[in-house]
């Protein structure tokens, strides 16, 4: 073998990667193996550390930390409530003057697409959670100004992006790495990134399919192969969503962030019997398999199971003997955010075994939804 062959060959071999890529693998290496601390929320966290350092089923990435997607049953699920507590624990600090509060102390990246995020509902969502974590007599909890102040400094490390298309979406994705290290350009530069959230990460998915569908008439209105053609157009959102994961992934990868999403389903939710003969849930995602397999852990989220009507009860009955309780199960605004099964084919032995063993702590991990707050538990 020639010196040139042999150069060649050796080259081959050699496995490239950037300064941040040996820093990390250097601490993953010596560190010891300790659950982290993702969201501030226990339930949430013990869940998150299962999945974290999961292998990507389809390119074989490694997720230093998880993918989290909430997905509701159906229209006023509570996804979107559950998101506003998390963000709230992750750009509250850890204690204030004599409040214990129990944040994160973190800067929060949201991508509100579907523009219908609500800071007045986040500013209660904070608030809330300011009083659940201290005794309802403590003296700073009637100082309104300290409750402003802790809520308006959480509030000014949230960068909120209201791109209006998947490709000012990607766009703002590719560019956020620069602005989040541009340390003029925001007042978050003394606090790690918590978390990426992507709120309805599907708000796009139909206007694209509708917008390559005329594209691709106007440019070959005279095909002979409609079927080529339509292949063509369900490939878009495809190679859309790589994008994005690649994007995200990158970003991941540089500030050891977490990424939190929410989307809406359109299966039914159905449930499944494993051999140890517990039910598990499944709710098949209409996304690309690109993103499925990115996602570390997807949690349904719905309201609490009120029971139904007993057959051949008639109203009056049931008025006189079970509206009460009825309407006090609505009232308390319970919701239960459950472990959807559907690509559980992917998940490692382990990981399996304890998402299983979590069935024993419930059904899921329920939380309330009322007008001062959302709280888990």
């Amino acid at each position: 073998m020639s010196a040139e062959s042999l150069g060649t060959n050796l080259l081959r071999e050699v496995r490239v990667e950037g300064l941040d890529e040996l820093l990390r693998s250097l601490r993953s290496k010596h560190e010891p193996q300790k659950p982290r601390i993702y969201t501030c929320e226990p339930a949430i966290d013990k869940l998150l550390n299962i999945f974290a350092g999961a292998r990507d089923r389809l390119s074989h990435h490694q997720h230093q930390t998880p993918v989290l997607e909430l997905v509701g049953s159906s229209p006023c699920s509570g996804k979107t409530q559950l998101v506003y507590y998390l963000i709230a624990r992750l750009l509250l600090p850890s204690t204030y003057n004599e409040l214990r509060i129990g944040g994160k102390n973190t800067a929060v990246i949201l991508f509100d697409l579907s523009n219908s995020f609500s800071l007045l509902r986040l500013r209660d969502v904070i608030l809330g959670s300011i009083r659940a974590h201290n005794p309802p007599n403590h003296p700073s909890l009637a100082n309104k100004d300290s409750l402003n102040t802790i809520i308006h400094t959480s509030l000014t490390h949230l960068h909120i992006f209201r791109p209006q298309s998947s490709s000012s979406f990607l766009s703002t994705l590719q560019s956020l790495q620069n602005y989040i290290l541009n340390i003029h350009a925001h007042i978050s530069a003394n606090r790690p990134v918590g978390a990426i959230a992507l709120h309805s990460i599907d708000a796009f998915l139909h206007q694209d399919r509708l917008d390559d569908a005329d594209a691709a008439t106007l440019h070959s209105p005279g095909t002979n192969n409609p079927a080529a053609a339509a292949a063509a157009n369900l490939q878009q959102p495809h190679q859309r969503f790589r994008d994005l994961v690649s994007h995200l992934r990158t970003l991941q990868l540089t500030f050891s962030t977490p990424i939190i999403a929410t989307s809406s389903a359109l299966a039914s939710l159905s449930y499944q019997r494993l051999p140890d003969g517990h039910s598990v849930p499944l709710l098949p995602s209409h996304l690309p398999a690109v993103w499925r397999n990115y996602v570390s852990v997807r949690l349904i989220c719905q309201r609490e199971t009120i029971r139904k009507f007993q057959h051949g009860v008639s109203v009056l009955e049931v008025a006189g003997r079970e509206a009460g309780l009825r309407r006090e199960a609505v009232e308390k605004g319970r919701f239960v955010a459950m472990v959807d099964w559907s690509e559980s084919e992917g998940w490692r032995e382990d990981v399996r075994g304890r998402v299983g063993a979590m069935r024993g702590d419930g059904e899921g991990i329920g939380f309330r939804v009322l007008g001062e707050g959302v709280f888990v538990g």
